[in-house]
């Protein structure tokens, strides 16, 4: 029985025999494995391709002196927050980070295109959010992209709703990440630290533009919890309301300080999580301010501009300090 493959299957197989990157030829491979088509004529190419991978990832854990930890563990936060795109295969990750970031991930028609995570920032107002595009979330993930999430400052999930079956989808997701011990928690849920990592998240309803309106109404009735929750599309208005959820579900406000007698300073605001003081303020901005301060004033969220608080008074999102000492 012929093979049939792709065009796309060949020009994959080109870049792996120029590729000598270990880890890239990995990725490649499954990338490989992902577009061909399943049946009886591939059954030996799928092996083979299995074989290579397994062979390749021997090397890489051997030439790393039995490290089993993948360079992918931990992703270095930039921005005011970093959130993780999650989903099943082809929910639509990958478009969101392509358009709403400067970030290039491969966007394609067939499941698995992304093998690696894909870093980009998001811009919102005067800040910018990180977002990772992560593979999908199947059989076929590994443990790495876990602990991507379990690090995360929030969860961005994406649930398809141009495909029929949404309670699936969504039982799928909750029982994968279930096995490894992450449970998605609406946004200002606490609850109590333990084995299981609570994480925040939105659940973002993606291909909206394409779905019919009962797909939303399935979504709600089967998340497992008041979750806050958006429809995204690409029209302007849609994409702005989408960043404004990111932001809020990331519990941070905006801080901007000014020197006495001088301007404020609207450039770069700190980043700091909500209910902070203007100590923990202060602090960022120098740890001996926060010390030696007295008093400050305050504009933004006070009846009277700058009004005089106290080190403990909480800050506001875009309150603007001027630290006296």
């Amino acid at each position: 029985m012929p093979a049939n493959l792709p065009p796309d299957y060949y020009a994959a197989e080109k870049r792996f025999r120029a590729e000598n990157d270990i880890q890239e030829k990995i990725n490649i491979l499954r990338e490989m494995l992902a577009i061909m088509p399943k049946h009886k004529g591939t059954e030996h190419l799928q092996g083979d391709i299995k074989r290579k991978i397994a062979k390749l990832s021997a090397e890489t854990q051997k030439s790393k002196g039995g490290n089993r930890q993948s360079p992918f563990d931990h992703i270095p936060r930039e921005g005011a927050g970093q959130a993780v795109l999650i989903g099943l295969p082809n929910c639509g990750k990958s478009t969101l980070a392509n358009r709403l970031t400067h970030a290039s991930p491969k966007v394609a028609d067939y499941p698995y295109s992304t093998f690696k995570p894909v870093c980009g920032m998001m811009p919102y107002e005067d800040i910018q959010i990180q977002l990772v595009d992560l593979p999908p979330v199947s059989e076929m993930t590994e443990s790495w992209v876990y602990n991507i999430i379990r690090l995360a400052d929030l969860v961005l999930w994406l649930v398809d709703l141009s495909e029929k079956v949404i309670g699936v989808q969504i039982d799928q997701i909750v029982t994968r990440l279930a096995e490894h011990r992450i449970r998605l928690v609406p946004y200002g849920e606490n609850r109590p630290r333990g084995p299981v990592a609570n994480k925040t998240a939105l659940i973002v309803g993606s291909k909206a533009d394409i779905s019919e309106p009962q797909r939303w109404e399935e979504v709600l009735h089967n998340l497992p919890g008041s979750f806050d929750t958006i429809q995204l599309t690409y029209q302007p208005e849609s994409i702005e309301g989408f960043k404004k959820k990111v932001f809020h579900a990331l519990k941070i406000i905006r801080v901007y300080t000014k020197t006495p007698g001088k301007s404020v300073d609207y450039i770069k605001p700190y980043i700091l999580p909500e209910g902070a003081s203007v100590a923990d303020a202060a602090n960022a901005v120098h740890h001996d301010l926060a010390e030696q301060m007295k008093y400050a004033r305050i504009w933004g969220s006070e009846k009277y501009d700058g009004q005089r608080v106290t080190r403990e008074h909480a800050l506001s999102d875009r309150d603007v300090i001027e630290i006296h000492i």
